[in-house]
């Protein structure tokens, strides 16, 4: 069984944003600075090339160096995406800050696409046979409303219809969308200030839900049953609805949210949770972010420990580095310099020279955290069964949260389909490489591992549903109300 444990930063991601958009360097420079961190700072480098002795590792990366020789800066996102999508995993990737002038701002808007949308686009809609999942109507956490329209084969514009942001107005294009294959999409998204932010492999969850880094939308028309339990207001905030006298329904569509939104949803709820029998929690989309967890283990817990001794082993494994150092001094660290907490400030100082001692190699790592007295946990006689219903669409935090639940009790049964498969690294730190030209594209990297990646690796499976929910289902939440309340 793997060990789940539950630090106050559990994968939550941390960066230094970028200050502004010039760039000093070619694409070809910019790969070889993402390559030289990616194999100091990525333990999966280790386990994925080094140790099988991975030949077509430096056949692709002879490929893609002579590939990025003819590519702008500006334009080179794709080559490093594909860099790091060599390694299959979704905690490694690349992110772009740009942060134009206002005069720079001023001089994209002109470059942003304008396009109509379709005269009675819902009747057409309606009316239209074959049409893709993305297609329709969608609102998004900034109250704005954007028709996704077929452009051509296999690309859609979402245009804005009606938006209170600043500048932007009906009939410009805020996203340009390209299909991979099915359900899988490659989005180009222009922010407040017009400049464009790449993301790839987003997809629709729940029939109508689109997710891809802190951006959310729902989708209002065609309609779908699910679109009632969703916040239209803002897509990414949980949503609580009582469904019947034996079915209570939570769901968390993200964990890139403040966990004290959650935990307020939860007191509001108090008495119904607590009087029903069957809480069901749908986190299918939810693709990790913060610790927002806590007071949910404490509603499913059925098993009291006796108060653990202190543990001598580490939690998980570490690829020593510089920047994993620097990782806990700033990130980690700090929050007990911060509450004054001498015992975490001196097992952090330890912890941070015991890293810098060891660049390069393996070794253990674990988060101080005063251990709670489980012997003194409640078990509450409701809700007497907990439903979590998850999807491929569940990864990282989500994944954790899944584990967690399972392991703190007996009342929780996984409906749906597989969750991801981002868990084995975990930990997300986002740095710049080559920064003293480059302040437009960094890396997130996991900063630990697994102790059981070779012997009970989750990636890239995911974690299994105990009852699977057929997939053409149209409403999964009515799915598991019914079976449940058939029992």
């Amino acid at each position: 069984m793997k060990k789940i444990f539950f630090p106050f930063l559990t994968l939550l991601i941390s960066f230094s944003p970028a200050i502004a958009v010039a760039q000093n360097c070619s694409c070809h420079e910019l790969l070889d600075s993402l390559i030289k961190k990616v194999e100091t700072d990525y333990a999966g480098y280790i386990h994925k090339v080094k140790e099988p002795g991975n030949k077509s590792y430096e056949n692709f990366k002879k490929e893609i160096k002579t590939k990025s020789g003819n590519v702008a800066f500006i334009d080179c996102y794709g080559i490093l995406d594909e860099y790091v999508k060599f390694f299959h995993d979704g905690h490694l990737f690349i992110i772009e800050f740009p942060n134009p002038s206002q005069a720079q701002s001023d001089s994209l808007q002109l470059l942003i696409k304008h396009m109509p949308v379709p005269a009675n686009y819902t009747d057409a809609l309606t009316k239209k046979t074959e049409k893709d999942s993305v297609e329709g109507i969608w609102g998004d956490t900034f109250n704005q409303q954007i028709a996704i329209v077929k452009k051509e084969d296999n690309l859609f514009y979402g245009i804005i219809q009606q938006s209170n942001i600043p500048k932007w107005e009906p009939g410009m294009v805020r996203m340009e969308i390209k299909k991979v294959k099915e359900n899988e999409y490659n989005i180009t998204y222009y922010k407040d200030n017009f400049s464009k932010i790449h993301f790839t492999g987003a997809h629709i969850d729940k029939n109508v839900f689109l997710s891809f880094g802190v951006y959310s939308l729902a989708k209002l028309f065609p309609r779908n049953p699910e679109i009632e339990y969703v916040n239209l207001n803002n897509p990414s905030l949980p949503v609580m609805k009582i469904i019947d006298n034996k079915n209570v329904l939570l769901t968390i569509p993200s964990a890139l949210i403040d966990g004290k939104y959650l935990d307020s949803l939860l007191d509001k709820y108090d008495n119904a949770i607590t009087s029903t029998p069957n809480l069901i929690i749908d986190i299918r989309g939810n693709g990790g972010g913060n610790y927002i967890w806590g007071r949910l283990y404490y509603i499913a817990n059925t098993i009291v420990y006796p108060t653990p001794k202190k543990i001598k082993d580490d939690d998980f494994l570490m690829l020593a580095s510089e920047d994993d150092a620097d990782y806990v001094k700033n990130r980690i660290a700090s929050y007990f310099k911060k509450t004054k907490d001498s015992t975490g400030i001196k097992y952090y100082d330890e912890l941070i020279s015991k890293i810098k001692n060891n660049i390069g190699k393996v070794i253990g790592f674990s988060y101080y955290n005063p251990w709670p007295d489980t012997a003194k946990r409640v078990v509450m006689p409701n809700p007497s069964h907990i439903s979590v219903i998850i999807d491929k669409g569940v990864a990282s935090a989500g994944e954790a949260f899944v584990q967690g639940i399972k392991e703190t009790g007996t009342k929780a049964i996984l409906y749906g389909s597989n969750t991801y498969g981002m868990i084995d690294y975990m930990n997300v730190n986002i740095i710049p490489f080559d920064s003293e030209r480059n302040q437009l594209y960094y890396l997130g990297y996991p900063t630990f591992f697994s102790k059981e990646i070779k012997t009970k690796p989750i990636n890239p499976t995911g974690i299994k549903p105990d009852i699977y929910i057929p997939a053409n289902t149209v409403d999964w939440i009515r799915w598991v109300v019914d079976d449940f309340n058939k029992k």
